[in-house]
């Protein structure tokens, strides 16, 4: 990624998805930030091969996919990893693809590391795979696969559970989930930082896993959602039950499925250390009261 012409000059970035909870992040996490420019394509483009040749034309250091975690499902997603491989092929230029931790079962009693086989077999997950095999393909791209996000934003996670919570409604999750919440926030300190470092001559590349510290059950997240809520609206107390499935006895104990990463190798290779989640979310909780009560 180095820029031989002029080291002063800002990193162009090619982002894929700026209208997403990702791209939208790392734009605002940026802003005020000389060393970045941004290059954001309309999406109508990216699904259209015929003016891929466009993108050529425009100058950039190196291509963020934030589109994938969004697009995988959908039916248009194969344009898109045509665009993706395009880009790895053709254009000469370094490309992060932002994956996830849902490529993987779950079935480990440990975090995953990334020379872990992806194993999923659900479509969300096979799509990422596939595309994750399509970026891999040029030895110079970089995936990194991440927890559960949230940023409070749109239709969030968080979003939606103090909504319930507000509405009074009683929380019921099935409790078969371990995994590691990250702020996209967070996310789009990593990211940067790896542009950063790759655009002044880190060599690094490959698969890496960035979540942050602290592994919890989703039916913990629930709940640090909803005591953390209770801080600001006392009023506003709601129960958060566990489903189970009927057939279970009631001494079955549920198997725990862990979508945890082992963020090691991103440390080693960038320096980058995994932050905590709780005081993120504590904040957002408390921002996201605030603004429902306003008039």
């Amino acid at each position: 990624m180095n820029n031989s012409q002029d080291i002063n000059a800002p990193i162009r970035v090619l982002l894929l998805g700026s209208n997403t909870e990702v791209g939208s992040s790392l734009l605002s996490f940026s802003e005020g930030k000389p060393g970045f420019e941004w290059v954001c394509p309309d999406e109508s483009m990216l699904l259209d091969r015929n003016q891929l040749p466009q993108l050529e034309a425009i100058k950039y250091d190196v291509v963020i996919d934030a589109l994938s975690l969004r697009l995988a499902l959908q039916d248009n997603y194969g344009k898109f990893q045509s665009t993706l491989e395009y880009l790895s092929k053709q254009t000469g230029k370094p490309l992060i693809m932002i994956s996830s931790a849902r490529v993987f079962s779950g079935s480990k009693d440990a975090p995953y590391a990334e020379t872990d086989t992806p194993d999923s077999t659900d479509p969300y997950a096979l799509a990422l795979v596939k595309t994750e095999s399509i970026v891999l393909s040029n030895p110079d791209n970089i995936v990194l696969r991440t927890g559960w996000l949230f940023s409070g934003k749109g239709d969030d996670f968080v979003c939606r559970t103090l909504g319930l919570i507000q509405d009074g409604v009683n929380l019921a999750y099935k409790d078969d989930l371990i995994g590691s919440p990250t702020p996209v926030s967070d996310l789009s300190r990593v990211v940067l930082s790896m542009v950063n470092q790759g655009h002044y001559g880190s060599q690094n590349t490959g698969i890496y896993h960035y979540c942050c510290a602290e592994e919890i059950s989703w039916v913990g997240l629930v709940e640090a959602i909803v005591a953390t809520s209770s801080q600001f609206n006392p009023k506003e107390q709601v129960d958060v039950e566990v489903i189970t499935d009927s057939f279970l006895q009631i001494d079955d104990i549920t198997i725990m499925k862990r979508q945890s990463l082992s963020c090691r190798r991103v440390f080693n290779h960038f320096g980058i250390k995994q932050r905590p989640w709780r005081s993120k979310l504590r904040t957002l909780v408390k921002q996201l009261c605030q603004a429902s009560k306003s008039p």
